[in-house]
């Protein structure tokens, strides 16, 4: 989408993108009149965990041990038990109060409170001693948070007994008051307190908002008090039980690993073992160093013996090679005899020329060309027998097989001394293998005896940690008590109406992007001309009452003159033959413009000086009703008047710019379904002309509701199809022109009618508009045509 699309259609729907925002503003103040003002405080408790004795000691473990107890101590802060107390006991101080204090609850939820607790629920709230008793160990926060007219022993007292009737059944008041909803007294109201450690100090924070400042500080109160003791409680349980245990059982595996040493100890004294494990590695070097040169000895006398064989092997063919000799001198001596009758029968041959002679002297050739090749084989493998492989006379061979048997026989008597010393060596591994398992085994025993000992050591050591950690980290203390919130937070509300608005634009603009987004009518040549896989010849705008500033007659005329330029232009590039051209206008449903859009065609040919004839359909025609008036919803946000200008000179009847001759209506009968061309609807009729038209323009009726002569279309010179911008192009629309593509879509052109004032652009240009100078800038400026006007 272009900039300047995107303009306008922020600019159509503008009064919308106000109205939104400001109905959903209106209605967060409206919702928001009488807001609801929230107290928050909080209070600050020092747990002392990170400063432990532990952690200096041994930061590692204590670091993680310090987050674990950190951990701890904000999930009972968290916990349902807490959170049960700290409701029943805020309950119980309540109940107690003779009347409304706003230090400690305000007269509205006093009366709230005294209204909904059922009568016999006061049963359990205890008054027997005078106002203001206090009991042992209240501390001077309790002191100054308590009120003064509830005493401290009756107050304890109630708190049990309202504690007993909650846990007693799951319908009573207290469970009811605590499980269900309950802006103050429930679990959920009372779970709105968090608690957050304070970076990594030992300090740790706790928060609460609600409704009321008194019920705000003492729930925080009661808070700490409920978490202080409950912590204490569970560090404080522990005793020296678990050092003493810890202590014994150390003492247990001292005595264990002192009697597996001993044993061990014994062991080597009897074996003779100094280090077992220094010695057996010393005699396994030996061993191998043993065992790598007897199988290289066992390896140079395998070699030596294989190369003596080899050279006994060559020392045989000495009978061979005489046999070889005498075979070569035998052939020689035939060759010389051969050479000789070679020589007698040439001199034969050159006197008489003797066929017989040639044929002799070739055969005599070939045998000691024969026996030369043979002779030279012989010579080869003699001298393979007389040589090694290496090229060696035989005579270098001797010597070397004498060394080879002295060497092996030296080898021998080596192998025989290594075998020896194998048998020794044997038997000290045979004394070796057992003392190993047996020192292995006692080794282990002395390794879980010690493993068992360092554990428990270790299990001491924490113990005794774990106890001077239960001393410094065992006393919460609030170093910063609940203070009475003084005014009220502040309300969100205009946040909530910023974003009231802020969501209205969105929402709206989502809205309107959708429907252009998913909007698949036809709304401009360009995007019919996708839809259809047809030409465009132009477009109309739709004739609405009040165009405003925008010089609609003269559009309107621009319009139909491209029209009637591109109808003349098409028979110009498809040239016939015939003088007069058939122009079918048709569309596929009802109500499109057909007949406007004929007759301002005939209109403006007959101004050209065309001679035509336009022949329209006889038949009921729905007529267009009028809309009274313009839509107040609309008029309100500022959308243009829709309604048509039924006055327009475009739409004025057919006899106010065309004469009898030139149009005249037919009857769709029978006949008419068979018509091939105009001639035959004028037979038909008895419609008989009196000139020869240049053009003729018939009007078909729809397509899907009537049938049409299919070759009346097919031997038309143009076929023009006219749609609505405003609809979609469906199957229905497709499959009634799937038989006219098919004969003659090379001939069918669109017109849309119907298409709003601004997409006329894509044609005219810049529409014929009075603007201010303010506005042709900005629209340039949207358009990215800053300079468009300047002279060349």
């Amino acid at each position: 989408m272009k900039i300047i699309d995107f303009v306008r259609l922020i600019l159509k729907h503008l009064l919308l993108l106000l109205l939104v925002p400001v109905v959903l503003a209106s209605m967060v103040i409206f919702l928001t009149k009488n807001p609801t003002f929230e107290y928050s405080s909080q209070t600050i408790l020092y747990t002392g965990i990170a400063t432990g004795s532990s952690i200096e000691m041994d930061k590692t473990f204590n670091y993680q041990a310090s987050n674990a107890a950190f951990d701890n101590l904000i999930n009972i802060i968290n916990s349902r038990e807490t959170q049960e107390e700290v409701a029943i006991r805020l309950l119980a101080q309540h109940l107690m109060l003779p009347k409304a204090n706003p230090r400690y609850i305000s007269k509205t939820f006093y009366d709230q409170l005294k209204n909904k607790v059922p009568v016999d629920l006061y049963k359990y709230v205890v008054k027997e001693n005078k106002k203001g008793t206090s009991i042992v160990g209240t501390n001077d926060d309790d002191k100054a948070l308590f009120p003064p007219e509830i005493n401290r022993s009756d107050y304890e007292k109630t708190v049990k007994n309202l504690m007993a009737l909650m846990k007693s059944s799951n319908n009573n008041f207290v469970y009811e008051l605590l499980n269900y909803e309950d802006e103050h007294y429930s679990l959920k109201a009372i779970s709105k307190i968090t608690a957050i450690r304070i970076s990594s100090s030992d300090l740790i924070k706790l928060s609460y908002t609600v409704n009321d400042p008194g019920i705000c500080q003492q729930t925080l109160a009661i808070y700490n008090r409920v978490c202080i003791s409950n912590y204490k409680y569970i560090k404080e349980n522990r005793s020296d039980a678990v050092v003493k245990y810890f202590e014994a059982q150390l003492e247990n595996a001292r005595q264990k690993l002192t009697a597996a040493e001993d044993i061990l100890l014994e062991f080597n004294k009897a074996s003779n073992i100094i280090n077992y494990y220094e010695q057996s590695k010393a005699v396994a070097v030996v061993k191998e160093d043993m065992d790598v040169d007897y199988n290289k000895k066992l390896a140079d006398l395998a070699g030596i013996e294989a190369s003596t064989v080899r050279l006994e092997e060559k020392l045989k063919i000495q009978e061979v090679i005489q046999q070889k000799t005498a075979n070569i001198l035998e052939k020689k001596k035939q060759i010389g005899d051969i050479n000789f009758k070679i020589a007698l029968t040439k001199a034969k041959f050159e006197s008489s020329n003797s066929e017989e002679d040639l044929a002799k002297i070739a055969d005599l050739n070939q045998q000691s060309e024969a026996l030369t090749n043979d002779i030279k084989r012989n010579v080869d493998e003699l001298y393979s027998y007389q040589n090694s492989i290496d090229g060696l006379p035989l005579t270098k061979i001797l010597p070397e097989w004498m060394n080879n048997v002295v060497e092996a026989e030296n080898i021998k008597a080596k192998i025989k001394v290594i075998n020896g010393q194998n048998k020794q060596f044997q038997e000290k591994y045979a004394n070796y293998a057992p003392a190993g398992a047996t020192i292995k085994r006692i080794e282990r025993e002395i390794s879980v005896s010690e493993q068992g000992y360092l554990e428990i050591l270790h299990g001491l050591n924490l113990a005794k940690l774990k106890l001077q950690d239960n001393e410094l980290t065992s006393n919460l203390k609030a170093i910063d008590p609940p203070f009475y919130p003084l005014s009220p937070n502040p309300t969100k509300r205009s946040i909530l109406i910023i974003a009231a608005a802020f969501l209205g634009v969105l929402f709206t603009m989502g809205i309107i992007f959708i429907m252009e987004y998913f909007d698949d009518t036809l709304k401009n040549s360009k995007r019919a001309s996708k839809k259809l896989g047809m030409n465009s010849l132009g477009m109309m705008p739709k004739l609405i009452l009040n165009p405003g500033s925008i010089n609609l007659p003269y559009i309107q005329k621009r319009l139909i003159e491209i029209i009637t330029q591109n109808v003349l232009q098409y028979f110009g590039t498809h040239g016939s033959e015939k003088k007069t051209k058939t122009i079918v206008v048709f569309s596929t449903q009802k109500m499109e413009g057909k007949t406007v859009l004929a007759g301002n065609i005939a209109k403006t040919l007959k101004q050209e000086g065309k001679k035509i004839v336009l022949l329209t359909y006889d038949g009921t025609k729905k007529t267009v009703k009028k809309q009274k008036k313009f839509s107040v919803l609309n008029k309100i946000l500022g959308y243009t008047d829709p309604r048509i200008d039924y006055d327009n000179p475009f739409l004025a009847d057919l006899s106010s710019y065309l004469d009898p001759s030139e149009y005249y209506p037919y009857t769709m009968d029978s006949r008419f379904y068979n018509a091939q061309n105009f001639s035959d609807i004028l037979d038909q009729n008895n419609i008989t002309l009196n000139f020869t038209p240049d053009f003729v323009i018939i009007e078909l009726p729809a397509l899907i509701d009537y049938i049409y002569p299919i070759e009346l279309l097919n031997k038309a010179d143009l076929d023009i199809l006219v749609c609505r911008s405003n609809r979609v192009w469906s199957d229905a629309d497709q499959s009634a022109m799937k038989n006219i593509l098919a004969a003659s879509e090379s001939k069918i052109n669109f017109i849309i009618n119907g298409v709003t004032i601004n997409e006329i652009e894509s044609v005219l240009g810049e529409l014929p508009k009075k603007r201010s100078l303010l506005r042709r800038k900005i629209k340039a400026m949207f358009k990215f045509q800053f300079f468009s006007k300047n002279q060349i």
